[in-house]
């Protein structure tokens, strides 16, 4: 018999290269190298930042956002190899710097910090130049601080209920400020009350304005307003929580003068959509780690930011955004009380 020795064609030299690179990576085999890959080097472990990152804050110099993120920055800046450069933008009840992270290039050198503001303004305002929930990535939760109501204490209520009773004998009469209106709107829909609101751009200059006598109420992160109320420059009311803080036994809640009514302020780490996922995970790990650094959970007790939060993921920081937002939007349908 006549033997042939035809050469195998080259169609069929590359599938077997082919077939052979698919089995070596299900393998965990790197081509050429000869050894497999370590599942202790994940494919985010590779990512390191080219330049200087910028972390944006859509508040003001020292408010709580401003301190998460530089305890956050100066310690992830050891971790990737690069300067964090924190950048305040407040403005517009932190939608300018909202937006200045959804405009930047997805390429992990623009992150920031989100708050629960946040996600009440995609209620409040009928037109955002962003989607809170489609145009961001979020990173990772950070943690939760308790919500306060504060009064200047020349004001003749020491208590939700007598603040109630004095709302409802004198209407449009009390005023609110701060950077959302959101926590003073559940007031005013809950308990029935005209109590009008007076826009501010931050907790600082609310504060300013409630010590001298312009504004009446405010609601806010416990750090930023307790200093004030030890002073005896402001009068603590309530807690936004649905228990009383162990912190403050003696201080009532607002549920207790207003059955289901629960806010405490959330903040979280987001990046702009795009950011490829092996840079988010890369984030993620750093953050996590930082949060679980003993030295940082003493600083945000001593900060009363509750960091549980923190170890719950990205999914519980996306879910607890989308659920404040349709929470939100059910007060501003009875209120009307949108900000543009």
């Amino acid at each position: 018999m006549l033997s042939l020795n035809i050469p195998a064609p080259r169609v069929a030299s590359a599938r077997l290269a082919l077939l052979a690179g698919l089995a070596a990576a299900m393998l965990g085999v790197l081509p050429g190298s000869g050894r497999a890959a370590s599942a202790a080097e994940p494919a985010s472990a590779n990512w390191k930042p080219s330049k200087p990152i910028t972390f944006i804050v859509p508040f003001p110099p020292a408010g709580i956002n401003d301190v998460l993120a530089r305890t956050l920055a100066q310690r992830m800046s050891n971790m990737l190899g690069q300067p964090v450069v924190v950048e305040n933008r407040p403005g517009a009840t932190g939608n300018i710097g909202a937006e200045a992270i959804v405009r930047a290039t997805p390429d992990g050198q623009t992150i920031g910090i989100l708050n629960s503001i946040h996600a009440v303004n995609a209620a409040f305002y009928r037109k955002l130049p962003y989607s809170v929930t489609r145009d961001l990535t979020p990173v990772a939760p950070l943690g939760e601080s308790p919500l306060v109501l504060v009064t200047n204490p020349r004001t003749p209520y020491k208590s939700v209920p007598e603040l109630i009773a004095f709302a409802k004998a004198n209407p449009g009469k009390v005023n609110y400020g701060g950077p959302t209106s959101y926590p003073l709107e559940m007031i005013k829909t809950m308990a029935a009350v005209d109590i009008t609101n007076i826009p501010y751009k931050g907790s600082g200059p609310t504060i300013n304005d409630m010590i001298a006598g312009h504004i009446d109420l405010a609601t806010g992160p416990l750090l930023e307003y307790m200093p004030h109320v030890k002073s005896g420059k402001l009068r603590l009311l309530a807690v936004g929580t649905t228990g009383r803080l162990k912190s403050l036994p003696d201080v009532p809640t607002i549920a207790e003068a207003i059955p289901g009514y629960d806010i405490t302020v959330w903040y979280g780490l987001f990046a702009p959509k795009g950011t490829p996922g092996p840079v988010v995970e890369r984030l993620r790990e750093a953050t996590r780690t930082i949060m679980n650094d003993p030295e940082v959970r003493k600083h945000m007790a001593e900060l009363s930011v509750d960091i549980a939060f923190s170890q719950s993921g990205s999914g519980a920081l996306s879910s607890r955004l989308s659920s404040e937002t349709e929470r939100a939007r059910g007060i501003v349908a009875k209120t009307g009380a949108y900000l543009n």
